[in-house]
C-alpha cells in the first residue's frame, strides 16, 4: 500500500476510534474505582520516566563506548603515565568531549595508582579512587563517594580500558541537569505527584543534587522492592508515612545492574474520587489522545525519512559509519537501501581525497579490489614513461614497474601483503624513471574499509627520495674513517645524522641516536698499556657496528672512547634493545692478545628519539643524547637512558 494512502486511511481512523474509545471508556470509569484509576497513573508516570531514563543510561554508555575507542585514549590508557605524550593528546580530546558535551562536567583516564593521566585534573590524584572502582562497570551512579552531596552533585560512569579507568561525569545540580529534565516534566495527578530517581547504591534525586539511601526517604520495604525487580517490569509498593498512606509505583532499568530506577508517588488523598470529575477527564485525554494519536501516526509513517535527515546529521558530524537500519520492504525501504549504497560510496571517496589532499605534491595511485582497477595520478607520466594497456590490475605500473634487480623479490612480497589489505608503512625500490635510471622511490598506502571492516580500495603515494638516498651514499663513499677503528669520524658521522633527519622526514618515521662512552677507560691504559686501550677501543667499535648491520643504521667513533650509534626506524627497531645487546655482548669480553688476559667492558648509553621534530639540529640530538648518557654515569653505570624529542 503506497504510504499516502496508508496516511489517508490513518486520518479517517483517527477521527472515527475517539468515539468508540470515549463510549468504552465511559462505562469502564463508571465500574472502577478511583483506588484503580490512582494506582494506574502511579504506574504509568514511572513507565514514563524509565522510558527517559533508558535514553540517559544508553547516551552514558555510548559516550563511554565511543570515548574509550580513541585511539588517543586507548594508547594513554595503555602507557598509563600522565608525564607520557600520549597523555596530551588524550587530554585534548577530553577537554574537547567535555565541552561539547552540556550534561558533561568532567571526564578523566585515571591509571591505577589513583593519578589522573589525562583530561579534567591531569596529573592531579583523583579522590577517593579506590571507591570509585568498586562500583559496577558501565553503571551510573550518583557521586556519593567524595563527600557532601550538594558539593558533588554529579552522577558517574566508568569502566576499565587498558591499564586506566575512564570515568565521565554528568552535572546533576540545576535545572539543566539531566536529572531535573526527567523530573522536571514529571507532573501527574494535578501536580501532587512526584519523581525520585535512584541508583543501584540507594542513592536518590529529586532533580536538584542527590540524597543518600533511598530506604530513609521511603522504608526498606521500597529498596528491597527496587532491588529485586528483575528486567523493565514494574510494581506498586504501598507504605505508611507520617503524612499519610503512600503508593509507589517502581520500573527498573535491566535489574538496576546498569542504569537507574525510577520512582513515582503520591497520597492516594490527592485523587479526586467523583465519578463525574473522572469522566471530563476522560473526556479530555481522549480527545487529546485523538490529536495526539494522528500526530503519533503521521511521525511514525515518516519516521524512515526522519531516519535519513538524522543519518546525515551524524555523517555531517564526522560519524562516517552512521547507516540507515531496520530496513522495511515498503518504498521506504527501497529509499533506505539506495541511500545507505550512496553513502557507502561517498564515504569512501570523501576518505580518498582526503588522503589525497595530504599527498598532493607526490604521485597518487588508487587500487580498487571491487573491480581491480588500478589508477595513477596525472603526473605520473611527468616521473616514468610506462603507458597501461588498461585500468586492469595486471596492465598497471604496480605489476608491470621495472624494478632493479636487488629490490624485485622484496616488491613482488610487499605487492603480495598490499594486495591482502597490509598497507606499505614506508617501503623503499628503485624503480626505472622515463629516462631509464632506477631511481629511490618511498611508497605509503593507506587501506580503505567498508563498515564490515574489509579492505576495499587501497589509496597510496609515491615520493621521489632519489636525492636523498643518492647524497646518502655519496657521503658513504667520501667517509673518513678513524684510522684505529675503521668506524666514520666525527665529520662524517654529523653529515651522515644530518641526512638521515632528512630522510627520516619523508619517511615519516622515527629515528635514534645512542652516544656510548665506555666506563672506566683509564682503567686499561693505566693498568695494562695503552696497546691494551686499542684492543678495548677496536672491540667496542666491532661490537656496535655488528648491531647496526643489515641497513638498520651505522657507527662511527666521535672521539676519544666515546662511540655514536645511529638507528633508523626506531618505532620498529628498538633502540632500548640495541643497547641492551650492546651491553651484554661487551660484558662478555674478549681476550685481550697484549695482555694475555680476558678483559669485560662497561659502557653508558644515552639515548636521543627523533619522532616530529624534523628541524633538529645534529649538534643538538647529539648533546641530547650525551646527556642522557651523563645520567647513566651519575646512577651506577652500565646502562641506557632515553631522552625524547
Amino acid at each position: 500500500m503506497k504510504v499516502k494512502s496508508v496516511i489517508m486511511l490513518a486520518a479517517i481512523a483517527f477521527a472515527i476510534i475517539p468515539m468508540v474509545i470515549f463510549t468504552a471508556l465511559n462505562a469502564y470509569f463508571i465500574s472502577q474505582s478511583s483506588s484503580d484509576a490512582f494506582h494506574s497513573e502511579v504506574m504509568s508516570e514511572a513507565e514514563n520516566v524509565m522510558s527517559a531514563l533508558d535514553i540517559i543510561v544508553n547516551n552514558a554508555k555510548n559516550n563511554l563506548e565511543a570515548v574509550g575507542n580513541v585511539e588517543s585514549i586507548l594508547m594513554a590508557a595503555r602507557r598509563a603515565d600522565e608525564t607520557d605524550p600520549a597523555s596530551a593528546l588524550a587530554s585534548d580530546f577530553l577537554d574537547q568531549f567535555v565541552n561539547e558535551s552540556p550534561m558533561v562536567v568532567a571526564a578523566r583516564l585515571v591509571n591505577s595508582m589513583g593519578t589522573v593521566v589525562a583530561g579534567t585534573s591531569a596529573g592531579e590524584k583523583f579522590a577517593s579512587f579506590e571507591a570509585y572502582k568498586t562500583t559496577p562497570e558501565e553503571t551510573l551512579v550518583f557521586d556519593a563517594i567524595t563527600g557532601d552531596s550538594q558539593q558533588n552533585s554529579t552522577m558517574f560512569i566508568h569502566k576499565k580500558v587498558n591499564n586506566c579507568y575512564l570515568v565521565i561525569s554528568y552535572n546533576i545540580n540545576g535545572s539543566n541537569s539531566i536529572i531535573s529534565r526527567v523530573t522536571g516534566n514529571a507532573k501527574f495527578l494535578n501536580g501532587k505527584g512526584t519523581v525520585l530517581i535512584v541508583d543501584s547504591n540507594g542513592n536518590w534525586s529529586a532533580g536538584n543534587g542527590f540524597n543518600r539511601d533511598i530506604a530513609n526517604e521511603t522504608s526498606d520495604m521500597v529498596w528491597s522492592t527496587l532491588r529485586g525487580l528483575n528486567g523493565n517490569v514494574s510494581e506498586i509498593v504501598e507504605y505508611t508515612a507520617s503524612d499519610g498512606t503512600y503508593y509507589y509505583a517502581a520500573i527498573s532499568n535491566a535489574g538496576g545492574s546498569s542504569g537507574l530506577y525510577a520512582v513515582a508517588r503520591c497520597t492516594e488523598s490527592n485523587v479526586v474520587n467523583s465519578t463525574l470529575a473522572t469522566l471530563v477527564v476522560a473526556t479530555v485525554i481522549i480527545a487529546i489522545l485523538a490529536v495526539v494519536a494522528g500526530i503519533i501516526a503521521s511521525n511514525v509513517l515518516t519516521r524512515p525519512l526522519s531516519k535519513i535527515e538524522d543519518t546525515l546529521e551524524y555523517i555531517r558530524n564526522g560519524d562516517h559509519e552512521a547507516r540507515i537500519g531496520n530496513v522495511a520492504t515498503n518504498e521506504y525501504g527501497q529509499l533506505s537501501r539506495a541511500f545507505n549504497n550512496v553513502i557507502d560510496e561517498i564515504v569512501v571517496s570523501e576518505d580518498r581525497y582526503k588522503n589525497i589532499s595530504e599527498m598532493s605534491d607526490n604521485i597518487i595511485f588508487e587500487w580498487n579490489f571491487k573491480t581491480n582497477e588500478v589508477i595513477f595520478s596525472n603526473n605520473f607520466n611527468k616521473k616514468f614513461s610506462y603507458r597501461a594497456q588498461s585500468d586492469h590490475f595486471g596492465d598497471s605500473f604496480l605489476l608491470k614497474a621495472k624494478l632493479h634487480p636487488d629490490d624485485v623479490d622484496r616488491y613482488r612480497h610487499d605487492l603480495d601483503q598490499l594486495e591482502k589489505g597490509v598497507a606499505f608503512t614506508g617501503n623503499e625500490y628503485r624503480i626505472k624513471n622515463i629516462y631509464g635510471d632506477f631511481i629511490w622511490v618511498l611508497m605509503r598506502t593507506e587501506a580503505l574499509k567498508d563498515k564490515d571492516g574489509k579492505a576495499i580500495k587501497i589509496v597510496g603515494v609515491m615520493v621521489d627520495i632519489d636525492r636523498a638516498k643518492k647524497s646518502e651514499e655519496q657521503l658513504t663513499e667520501k667517509a673518513s674513517f678513524d684510522a684505529l677503528t675503521e668506524l666514520y669520524n666525527r665529520e662524517t658521522i654529523e653529515n651522515q645524522i644530518n641526512n638521515e633527519i632528512s630522510l627520516a622526514e619523508v619517511r615519516k618515521s622515527e629515528m635514534a641516536v645512542l652516544f656510548v662512552d665506555v666506563d672506566d677507560f683509564k682503567h686499561f691504559n693505566d693498568n695494562y698499556s695503552h696497546a691494551v686501550g686499542d684492543e678495548v677501543l677496536k672491540f667496542v667499535a666491532k661490537t656496535i657496528k655488528s648491531e647496526v648491520e643489515n641497513n638498520i643504521g651505522f657507527a662511527g667513533r666521535y672521539g676519544g672512547d666515546e662511540f655514536i650509534v645511529m638507528v633508523r626506524n626506531s618505532e620498529t627497531n628498538n633502540p632500548a634493545k640495541i643497547a641492551e645487546r650492546i651491553i651484554a655482548k661487551l660484558g662478555n669480553g674478549f681476550d685481550a692478545q697484549e695482555a694475555d688476559v680476558h678483559l669485560s667492558v662497561s659502557v653508558s648509553i644515552g639515548i636521543a628519539v627523533i619522532k616530529d621534530d624534523y628541524n633538529t639540529r645534529v649538534e643538538y640530538l647529539i648533546g641530547k643524547a650525551d646527556d642522557a648518557m651523563y645520567s647513566v654515569k651519575k646512577s651506577g653505570k652500565s646502562n641506557y637512558a632515553f631522552i625524547r624529542q
